[in-house]
C-alpha cells in the first residue's frame, strides 16, 4: 500500500478534498436547500430520532403508525452524526448535512487513491480525479439527466445530493474506491489486519445505503472474474471478508430486516417485475460480462486493472442507458446506478489514455491526443460554468420562509394528541423538525406492515372509492388511524409535491383550522388512539372490495354507551392505555403490530394479537382502576443477532493482539 497512500499522494487527495469544499461551500451552510424535491430532511428526521432516542432496539411512534427503530433506515451516517451532535453543540440534522457534504466532497480524493494504487501513476490519477471533480459526462450521454440539472452546474453526483438528498449513496460512492483496494488488498496479502478493514469497510458500505451495497457486491463480482485464476490471488479471503463483515453488521442487518426489504424494494422502485424484458437484460449484462472477460485474457491478458474498470463500466452502463434510453429498468431503481457508472467512465476514458500513451508510436499518440483534446472540449463549457457560477443561486434560504416549515411550526402550536397526515414533502420534513407522529415518512422499504401507505394513497387520490363517496371514505380512513389533523396543499402551493388529486375534497365536510397561501390544515374528528370494539366491528378486508371494511370500526369510536379510553406515551417505546373495560369487547389500537409487543394489565400479562389491517389488538378483561402499559422489547431475533455481532466484533479486534 505504500506507493499508493505515500505522504505525497495522502497531500494530494486532501488538497483535492478542500478544492471540492472550497466549490461546494453551499453545502455546508443551513437552511433551506434551492431544490425543493430533495428528501435530506427525511434523513435529517432520522438523525434526530436517533439522537433523542438511540435505542437500536425500540419503537419509533413518529411514521407509518409506528415501526421498530431497526427499520427506519439503514444507520450509517443518521447514527454517526447523532453521536456528533451529543459532543458538539450543533443541531442533529445540520450536523448530518455537514456529513453527507463532506463525505461527497471527499470522492474525487478517493479516487485518486484508487488509481494511483493500481496503475501507480500519481499524474494520471490526479487527471482522473480532476475530471471527476469539474464534470460529469453523463451530461452529453444521457438528455434526460442534462435536462434535470436545471439552473445550477454541478457534476451529477453534486447534484443528485442537493436536488435529491443523496447523501448516504454518495457516501457509499466514496467509500467504494477504498473498499475495493481493501478487497484487492486481502486477498493479495495474508496479513489478519488488512482482512479486518476490508471487511469493516464492506460492512459500513452495507450499513450507509442500499444501492451502493449492492453496487459493490457487483464490483466484488466483477474483480473476482477479473482474477480469475491468477497465481496469488486468493479468492477464498474475498468470500471471507464478505462473512466476516456481514458478522460485523448483523446487529442491524437481520435476516428478517434483510427479507423486508427485498420483498419491499421492488414495489417501492416504480413497481418492478422481473419479467422477460429483465430477464433477457440480466441475461445480456451477464453475457457481456464474459465477453470482455475473454477478450482480455486472449488480446490482453497482463492487463488486469483494465479490464476490472471496463468490465464495471460495461456493467453499470448497461443497467442505467437501458433504462434512459429504452426505459427499462433491468433492476429495481436502475436509474440510480448513474452515479457508478459515471465513477467508472471517468476513470476508464483515463486507463485508455494511460495505455495508449505507454507506446509511444504516432498511431498511438493520435489516438490518444485527439479523444483526449475532444474529451476536455465536451467539457469546458461545464467546468467554466461550474468554476465561474458563483454561490447566489446555490446558497441556501432561512427554513423559516419555507412553506413545509411554517406549516410544521403551525401544526406544532396546535399540540395535536393524535397524528396527522402530511403529504408531499412535509412528510419528509416534519419530524426533522418536531417530534409528531404522522402517518407518512421518509423510508416504505423497511415497512412490514403497509396497509398505512395503501391508506394513504386511497386519501390522497380516491381512485379507489365509489363516485360520491371520496371524501367519506378518505375521512374514515384517516379516523380509523387515529389522524387528528391533515395538511392539504393546493395546486399553487409552494410545496414541490401537491399530491392531493382534489384538493379541495375536505372543504365543507372537515373543520379548517388554518390556511396559508394555498396550504390548508383541517380538523378530523379524533378522541383517543385506544377504543373498544364489540364483535362486527373490527377491521376487515372483504377480498371483493379494494377497501377496508372501516365504518363499524369508526363508528365504535362515537359509540356513547362504551367506555372511553385515553393514552399518553411514556416513551417512544411505552404507551398506557387508561380507562374502564367493557365486557367482552376488545382494546383496539392503530399501531402497526410487532412480535416485540408486551402488553400488561395491572399485574397481569396480557396477548398482544395483529388485526386483519396489521394494527394491534388486545383482549383484556375488566380491572378497575387498572392501566394497561404497552411495552416494545424488541424480538428475540434482534437480540441474538446483536449478541453475534458483538461476539465477532470482539473476536475480530482480539485477534489483532494475536502475531
Amino acid at each position: 500500500m505504500k506507493p499508493a497512500f505515500s505522504r505525497a499522494n495522502l497531500v494530494i487527495a486532501f488538497l483535492l478534498f478542500a478544492l471540492n469544499v472550497l466549490l461546494n461551500l453551499p453545502l455546508f451552510r443551513s437552511g433551506a436547500m434551492p431544490y425543493r424535491d430533495s428528501i435530506e430532511l427525511g434523513y435529517a428526521s432520522m438523525t434526530r430520532f436517533y439522537y433523542l432516542h438511540p435505542n437500536p432496539f425500540g419503537w419509533n411512534p413518529l411514521q407509518y403508525c409506528g415501526l421498530p427503530t431497526q427499520f427506519i433506515y439503514l444507520p450509517g451516517l443518521q447514527y454517526i452524526a447523532a453521536t456528533l451532535a451529543h459532543l458538539l453543540p450543533i443541531d442533529p440534522a445540520y450536523l448530518y448535512r455537514i456529513l453527507a457534504a463532506s463525505l461527497s466532497c471527499l470522492g474525487p480524493s478517493t479516487v485518486f487513491l484508487f488509481v494511483a494504487y493500481f496503475t501507480r501513476q500519481r499524474w494520471w490519477a490526479l487527471a482522473a480525479a480532476l475530471s471527476y471533480t469539474l464534470f460529469s459526462p453523463l451530461y452529453g450521454m444521457v438528455s434526460t439527466i442534462d435536462r434535470d440539472r436545471g439552473s445550477i452546474q454541478l457534476p451529477w453526483r453534486l447534484l443528485v445530493l442537493v436536488k435529491y438528498g443523496e447523501g448516504p449513496h454518495n457516501a457509499g460512492l466514496t467509500l467504494l474506491p477504498l473498499a475495493l483496494i481493501a478487497l484487492w488488498e486481502t486477498c493479495t496479502n495474508p496479513k489478519y489486519w488488512r482482512l479486518l478493514l476490508a471487511a469493516v469497510l464492506l460492512a459500513f458500505i452495507a450499513l450507509t445505503n442500499w444501492v451502493a451495497a449492492l453496487a459493490l457486491a457487483f464490483c466484488a463480482l466483477t474483480m473476482a472474474l477479473t482474477v480469475l485464476r491468477l497465481p496469488g490471488f486468493r479468492l477464498e479471503r474475498m468470500l471471507l471478508a464478505g462473512l466476516l463483515a456481514y458478522g460485523l453488521a448483523c446487529f442491524w442487518l437481520t435476516p428478517t430486516l434483510i427479507r423486508t426489504i427485498a420483498f419491499n424494494w421492488p414495489a417501492d422502485a416504480f413497481n418492478y417485475h422481473l419479467q422477460a424484458k429483465q430477464e433477457w437484460l440480466l441475461f445480456g449484462l451477464a453475457l457481456g460480462l464474459v465477453l470482455i472477460r475473454l477478450a482480455f485474457r486472449f488480446l490482453c491478458p497482463g492487463e488486469r486493472f483494465t479490464c476490472f474498470i471496463v468490465l464495471n463500466t460495461f456493467g453499470f452502463g448497461w443497467v442505467v442507458l437501458w433504462f434512459y434510453d429504452g426505459g427499462v429498468n433491468t433492476l429495481p431503481e436502475s436509474r440510480r446506478y448513474a452515479l457508478e457508472f459515471e465513477l467508472f467512465l471517468v476513470i476508464a476514458v483515463f486507463e485508455y489514455f494511460r495505455l495508449l500513451l505507454r507506446r509511444p508510436r504516432p498511431v498511438a499518440i493520435f489516438c490518444t491526443v485527439v479523444p483526449l483534446l475532444f474529451f476536455f472540449s465536451a467539457g469546458r463549457a461545464q467546468v467554466t460554468r461550474y468554476l465561474t457560477q458563483g454561490f447566489a443561486a446555490r446558497n441556501p434560504i432561512p427554513v423559516e420562509q419555507s412553506i413545509e416549515h411554517r406549516l410544521a411550526t403551525k401544526l406544532a402550536s396546535l399540540k395535536p394528541q393524535g397524528r396527522v397526515f402530511a403529504s408531499g414533502g412535509l412528510r419528509f420534513r416534519l419530524n426533522a423538525w418536531y417530534e409528531i407522529p404522522q402517518i407518512g415518512g421518509g423510508f416504505e422499504s423497511g415497512l412490514r406492515n403497509r396497509i398505512p401507505l395503501t391508506l394513504a394513497y386511497q386519501i390522497r387520490t380516491g381512485l379507489n372509492s365509489a363516485p360520491g363517496q371520496e371524501t367519506a371514505d378518505a375521512i374514515l380512513a384517516l379516523r380509523a388511524m387515529g389522524v387528528e389533523y391533515v395538511v392539504v396543499h393546493g395546486a399553487k402551493s409552494r410545496e414541490h409535491y401537491r399530491d392531493f388529486k382534489n384538493p379541495l375534497k375536505f372543504e365543507g365536510a372537515l373543520e379548517l383550522v388554518h390556511r396559508e397561501e394555498d396550504d390548508s390544515i383541517y380538523r378530523v374528528p379524533y378522541h383517543s388512539l385506544a377504543h373498544l370494539l364489540k364483535p362486527g366491528d373490527q377491521l376487515g378486508w372483504p377480498r371483493e372490495s379494494k377497501l377496508p371494511r372501516l365504518a363499524p370500526y369508526v363508528a365504535a369510536m362515537d359509540d356513547p354507551s362504551r367506555s372511553k379510553l385515553t393514552t399518553s406515551w411514556l416513551s417512544p417505546s411505552q404507551l398506557r392505555i387508561s380507562g374502564p373495560i367493557d365486557p367482552n369487547t376488545v382494546v383496539a389500537l392503530p399501531i402497526s403490530y410487532d412480535s416485540g409487543w408486551r402488553a400488561t394489565h395491572g399485574d397481569r400479562s396480557i396477548e398482544v394479537h395483529r388485526d386483519d389491517l396489521g394494527f394491534i389488538m388486545l383482549r383484556a378483561d375488566p380491572h378497575p382502576g387498572q392501566d394497561i402499559l404497552l411495552t416494545y422489547r424488541g424480538t428475540p431475533a434482534q437480540y441474538t443477532c446483536a449478541s453475534f455481532s458483538a461476539l465477532i466484533w470482539l473476536a475480530a479486534l482480539a485477534r489483532l493482539r494475536r502475531p
